[in-house]
């Protein structure tokens, strides 16, 4: 077929050249291409020179935009840092400041060979470093003396004026400088116009000329059409269905470099265009502890084999996946060799489910022995106890009193811990009522004014239409205590802690990707701080019973743990978020009781705690 056509291109294109007609219209084209060029050339010119014109003023507007901004991020970063002392917000200032001195210096070059810009730089520069100096001089007190030092010198009219000032002069300066950038537009809007009627000129004439071409190639092309449109039509159709496939679909050459991807793996490697990755090495995204594994599937899948494998890659935005392929060799008919034809599954939501499962598994497991020995421990404690308490009516001498006081003591905490580990394990059964979280955070908060550092910023935010929560007052107090003492530890040098609280509802799909939530309406009570942090190998742990990273005599361990214990036998869940050195946030969710079922809930609640 590729012979025939051959042949009987050759002989048209004897046939065209002689035509004398084919040449006079050869010599017109070259005489058009040649006027166009020429109009091209000096409209081009024309165009570069205003683009020069239009790119100088966008990059002096640009530079006084970032002078105005960055100037007010050092301010920023300037008041916070005399309110909170805080080395950040100090880096924070010293990165603005150096940048709006770079600015400064960039707009001065950029504008050395216009004297008229010159004028008012030279006017916009001092005072920009009189403010800086000023600036600095409050930094230095504020170290040095302390807040109460800068206070008016923060609050006097003088400080004002000069930022007042420097704002007039900036905002001046974009205003003349926009209206140049906007003339230059115009001109070059102008160039562009005319260059567009010349083109348009011309491009009626290659018109005529190419009507004249094709009245001599039509025929040639239909016959070519009409070949390739059924190719077309069947390729156009495979490639619909494979684009509809809703897995990843991969055609990979010998070499580990990709060939083909459909639609769906476009997405799972977060790209828009398949150029990005075609030619490319196909393990660039698979994390590294994976990429010997399946450079042994795919020279199986070369040699004729099938198989499968589950690995984790990343994606070009940087989300990871685990994926799950099931490959076989697809033979390439020009040299008898295989290709590597891959089908992959995203299965990362199953991944996620079974690492909560097994979370979930462990912390029962862990529950359960625990309370298994603590039943034991509290039988053996309470001989003890009775033992000591007859003594202490045997022995009334002082001295005997005092170690067997001595021993009740110690005897009655082991017991108070044996009680937390059991409250842990087996839940926490208490009088359930319909229970406002308004009173109770007014009392956390009174609690934290009262006993915690001064240097710890409380803020709460509680909404005056919060939902309600059927539970035991007490155990929800204690669930608060502990986060915000934990939150305290977090933060031995000060910092923030903050309370909200907020009505959710959870629907079907975070249900879904999620084992302990139900769909329901939830009240979400989120304790931040913004102390050290936690790795993730300590999240894993932090609601085990006894662990903890405090000191010895600093924390028994049993906090979250209890915590956990009577999150969920209120039916709720908890969430923590951290990051080492960043702060932690716990959300702890509980179902909520709306206003409008309170009256109907309050007789059966009432009839349980009868019961009890």
């Amino acid at each position: 077929m590729e012979v025939i056509c051959g042949r009987n291109g050759d002989r048209m294109i004897k046939k065209w050249y002689r035509v004398p007609k084919l040449k006079a219209i050869f010599v017109l084209a070259l005489a058009v291409v040649f006027t166009s060029a020429v109009a091209s050339y000096s409209n081009t010119v024309n165009l570069i020179h205003n683009q020069k014109w239009v790119r100088y003023s966008y990059e002096v507007v640009t530079q006084l935009e970032s002078i105005q901004f960055t100037l007010k991020d050092t301010e920023t970063a300037q008041r916070n840092y005399l309110i909170t002392a805080d080395a950040d917000d100090l880096q924070t200032y010293i990165a603005a400041y150096q940048q709006t001195n770079s600015n400064i210096q960039i707009l001065s070059k950029l504008t050395a060979h216009n004297d008229q810009k010159q004028q008012w730089i030279s006017l916009l520069e001092p005072k920009i470093t009189n403010r800086l100096n000023i600036l600095q001089q409050e930094i230095y007190l504020r170290q040095n003396q302390g807040l109460e030092a800068v206070r008016q010198q923060i609050l006097s009219d003088k400080d004002k004026q000069i930022a007042k000032e420097i704002q007039q002069l900036i905002h001046d300066s974009l205003k003349v400088e926009q209206n140049l950038l906007h003339q230059g537009m115009q001109q070059s809007q102008a160039s562009s116009q005319k260059a567009i009627v010349t083109f348009f000129i011309a491009a009626v004439v290659d018109l005529v000329v190419v009507a004249l071409l094709y009245d001599l190639l039509w025929r040639y092309i239909r016959q070519l059409q009409q070949t390739e449109l059924g190719l077309s039509q069947s390729e156009n159709r495979l490639r619909a269905m494979i684009d509809a496939e809703p897995e990843c679909i991969k055609l990979i050459a010998r070499d580990g470099t990709l060939l083909e991807i459909n639609a769906e793996g476009l997405a799972m490697m977060e790209v828009e265009s398949a150029d990005v990755l075609i030619g490319k090495p196909i393990d660039a995204v698979i994390i590294p502890e994976y990429r010997a594994a399946f450079a042994n599937l795919h020279k199986s899948i070369c040699q004729g084999n099938k198989g499968t494998l589950e690995f984790e890659i990343v994606g070009f935005k940087g989300t990871r996946r685990y994926m799950e392929t099931y490959a076989v060799p697809l033979r390439n008919e020009s040299d008898g060799t295989f290709m590597h034809l891959a089908l992959m599954r995203d299965i990362t939501q199953q991944k996620q489910l079974e690492a909560q499962l097994l979370r979930s598994q462990r912390l029962e497991s862990i529950g359960t022995l625990a309370g298994g020995i603590a039943h034991d421990l509290n039988n053996i404690l309470s001989p003890i106890l009775m033992s000591v308490q007859l003594l202490q009516k045997k022995l009334p001498d002082q001295q005997s009193q005092q170690i067997l006081q001595t021993l009740e003591n110690n005897v009655k905490r082991g017991a108070n811990l044996l009680k937390q580990v059991l409250s842990f394990a087996r839940g926490i059964e208490g009088k359930r009522t319909i229970v406002q979280i308004q009173p109770l955070m007014a009392e956390i908060e009174e609690l934290i004014a009262q006993t915690f550092p001064k240097s710890i910023i409380c803020q709460i935010d509680i909404p005056k239409n919060l939902w309600y929560v059927r539970g035991d007052t007490t155990q929800l107090h204690q669930v608060l205590i502990n986060l915000v003492v934990n939150a305290r530890d977090a933060m031995p040098n000060g910092g923030i802690l903050r309370i909200v609280a907020e009505n959710m509802v959870i629907g079907e799909h975070s249900a879904q990707i999620n084992i302990d939530p139900k769909v329901g309406s939830y009240i979400a009570i989120v304790v931040t701080d913004t102390g050290m942090g936690m790795s993730s190998s300590v999240q894993e742990r932090i609601f085990e019973p006894f662990f903890t990273t405090k000191e010895v005599g600093k924390g028994t361990g049993l906090g979250l743990s209890t915590a956990l214990g009577i999150i969920k036998n209120h039916g709720g869940f908890v969430n923590v978020y951290s990051q080492v050195g960043r702060g932690t946030q716990f959300t702890a969710y509980f179902p909520a009781s709306t206003s409008r079922d309170t009256h109907s809930l309050s007789p059966e609640l009432e009839s349980v705690r009868g019961d009890g």
